[in-house]
């Protein structure tokens, strides 16, 4: 069923029906003949307005993907090939508002590690069951993935988990209990709000600058409220890419430590970028529950990360996993663990800082583009707008002319004030000529006028 598989997030919704439609067309699963459901039937399924399904299957008709006819309904076209649906540069619409990152030789990587695996292992070995904090060679690699990146941990503290969002839950709900208050960023992971509000924890946001969280904001609130845990992005914070001086890092610290509370410490990109500063983790190991994954280097789809927590709290990390998936996915976590002992990540890591820098350099010939907050390790970029745009004003008309971006409120904590900014993913066009593209209409409306909303 069509509602069953698109799933809203950042994007607009019309723009999730349509990505959601030409995913299932390339994957085979709507084929060539087969009737849509009925606008106003799909609209009630989802929940939404008449007009944004109407609207994407416009969109999807206009670059042929479906066919309409009056009296008969709406159906999948047939006749074009994979890549012209997914590849092609010129298409209508071009996403800049979800993550993709840019893998060289992923289909040979991937096939010859495969193929590894099954020769070397029963396939019963392959889809059998792992214990909770995952298997040992596993957690084993990723502890000397993560001392590269200064995080001595042992073996015996890390949980595998599916992902970094899965490390937050198990984090989240196992030091923490409903109705209870967590310090964030004002701007946060939009995933991490959606953890909260599941697990019926309340987020406060912590004023913030270009280089993240203001000690002094977080120690009025924790002064002022009852704060059972800080949540934290070390580097490259999604969206605003802020990375916190050291000095920043310490200020945290010393407050948590203060209040006796917990830190939960995201750091996504700290085994991409080159930094020399010690993560909050290292400051504080006896408070700080540590997550990353290794979604950001070998596609988003590679849902590998870990947990680390202080000694005395890994049996209780063990079980926030254990009630939700019950473990890590086994064979995705073997992958993990060979690309990390045969050096595939360090590759996939240069290679997406070459083409992090290609795609910023192209960004920089534009002048207003230009005035984004960039780093090479990550594949977004967070842009302030000129004074006569709104966020949300500016996403819409860039999708009516055809880019999509992350409504900006999707990051925004409680009643924070919304930034006039929104966040850019340059990794996520196909080709740096689709990216091209994208800036090219975006540059041109933002040295544009709003429409007023008296225009018809």
């Amino acid at each position: 069923m069509l509602s069953k598989m698109i799933q809203f997030g950042e994007k607009p919704g019309y723009a999730t029906i349509v990505s959601t439609i030409v995913d299932g067309i390339a994957r085979r699963i709507l084929v060539a003949g087969e009737r849509l459901p009925p606008q106003r039937e799909l609209a009630h399924q989802l929940g939404v307005a008449i007009a944004t399904v109407g609207r994407a299957y416009t969109q999807l008709e206009q670059q042929g993907f479906v066919e309409s006819h009056v009296g008969r309904g709406t159906f999948i076209a047939g006749g074009r090939t994979r890549s012209e649906k997914i590849d092609e540069p010129t298409s209508e619409i071009i996403d800049l508002g979800t993550y993709r990152v840019p893998v060289p030789d992923l289909d040979t990587t991937l096939s010859d590690t495969l193929k590894a695996i099954i020769a070397e292992h029963h396939p019963q070995q392959i889809l059998g069951s792992s214990p909770t904090a995952g298997q040992p060679a596993h957690r084993r690699a990723m502890a000397q993935w993560l001392e590269k990146y200064g995080i001595s941990a042992s073996a015996g503290q890390i949980v595998i988990t599916n992902g970094g969002q899965h490390a937050t839950m198990a984090a989240l709900s196992t030091i923490t209990h409903a109705g209870e208050i967590i310090a964030t960023e004002e701007c946060t992971d939009p995933r991490m709000k959606s953890v909260a509000s599941y697990l019926d924890r309340r987020l406060i946001g912590v004023e913030m600058d270009a280089d993240g969280m203001i000690p002094e904001s977080l120690a009025e609130l924790c002064q002022r409220e009852r704060i059972a845990a800080i949540y934290v992005t070390t580097r490259c914070q999604n969206p605003t890419n802020a990375t916190l001086p050291l000095a920043r890092r310490v200020a945290i610290t010393e407050i948590a430590r203060r209040f006796n509370l917990p830190i939960i410490e995201s750091d996504i990109y700290g085994t991409i970028m080159a930094d020399p500063d010690p993560p909050i983790a290292a400051l504080a190991p006896e408070r700080t529950h540590f997550h990353t994954s290794l979604g950001r280097i070998a596609g988003p789809g590679m849902k590998v990360g870990c947990l680390v927590s202080p000694l005395n709290d890994v049996a209780r990390t063990q079980s926030g996993v254990g009630m939700s998936t019950g473990s890590a996915t086994l064979i995705a976590a073997e992958i993990g663990a060979r690309w990390i002992s045969e050096n595939r990540l360090d590759a996939m890591i240069r290679w997406q800082q070459a083409e992090n820098i290609r795609r910023l350099s192209l960004l920089a010939t534009f002048p207003l583009l230009g005035m984004a907050k960039t780093d090479i390790a990550s594949p977004h970029v967070w842009l302030p707008l000129p004074e006569q745009w709104r966020a949300e004003d500016f996403v819409e008309a860039a999708a009516a002319d055809g880019v999509t971006i992350a409504p900006t409120h999707s990051f925004v904590v409680g009643r924070r004030p919304m930034p006039h900014a929104v966040r850019l993913c340059i990794g996520s066009p196909p080709s740096v000529e689709a990216l091209q593209i994208a800036c090219e209409r975006l540059e041109r409306l933002l040295g544009s006028q709003p429409k007023s909303s008296f225009e018809t």
